[in-house]
């Protein structure tokens, strides 16, 4: 990858090719970068600088490396058939990055060449919103962290929803990391918090702004 500010989106998808990102994860990606967008144009707009394009590029690229931390034994869940290509590339990345999270994986991949966008993807983690060094601190970087936990797979949904969603998804996985109910509880708080202070500005209700919101938004706007 040469050295610039960031990719293009055309070379993001095409970053997401090269690494087999599974069909599945790339739709979400599209959705989560579709509300980011939205959202980042709309505070732009009520003259608050943010950068939409890094916006846009560390939506896609958020989960690069999701699959790294997928059991690669059972591929009955994902949509595409899966080639021996597929499952070698993928075991490739899980070597590589020796059981990184993925954020972190797609962070050490991306900083060299693109510093920001590496630091940006870096603090989507779900609980990086209640670390006093991780949480995300710039604009750029609460719009990916928040657009990714309205984006359930590929469908935005209110924030409820979502986070309902993946605390059943992921019940084992936060107790094996002594992730408990009530600090649940604090960062599900954190990002409601999160979510009135990105949307005071934009004077729109949270949960209406769906997909079908946007497309209709952007249609009446001419984009």
């Amino acid at each position: 990858m040469r050295t610039s500010v960031f990719p293009s989106r055309e070379e993001c998808l095409e970053l997401l090719r090269a690494c087999h990102v599974p069909a599945h994860i790339v739709k979400h990606s599209k959705a989560v970068a579709k509300l980011g967008v939205f959202m980042a144009r709309r505070l732009a707009e009520n003259g608050i600088g943010v950068d939409v394009d890094l916006v846009e590029r560390a939506c896609l690229l958020h989960d690069i490396f999701r699959v790294c931390e997928f059991p690669l034994e059972d591929f009955s869940r994902f949509e595409q058939p899966v080639t021996e290509e597929d499952k070698a590339k993928w075991r490739k990345l899980k070597e590589r990055h020796g059981g990184a999270r993925h954020e972190d994986a797609a962070c050490a991949y991306l900083r060299d060449a693109y510093p920001a966008l590496a630091q940006t993807i870096r603090k989507h983690r779900y609980t990086a919103i209640v670390d006093k060094e991780d949480r995300p601190r710039t604009w750029e970087e609460k719009l990916v962290y928040y657009a990714d936990k309205r984006a359930m797979h590929d469908v935005i949904v209110p924030l409820q929803t979502r986070l309902d969603e993946a605390h059943r998804r992921n019940a084992f996985r936060r107790k094996a990391a002594g992730i408990d109910l009530a600090e649940i509880a604090r960062i599900d708080a954190a990002i409601f918090e999160l979510q009135a202070e990105l949307f005071a500005p934009i004077g729109l209700d949270p949960d209406a702004v769906t997909g079908e919101f946007i497309d209709q938004y952007d249609a009446s706007a001419g984009r």
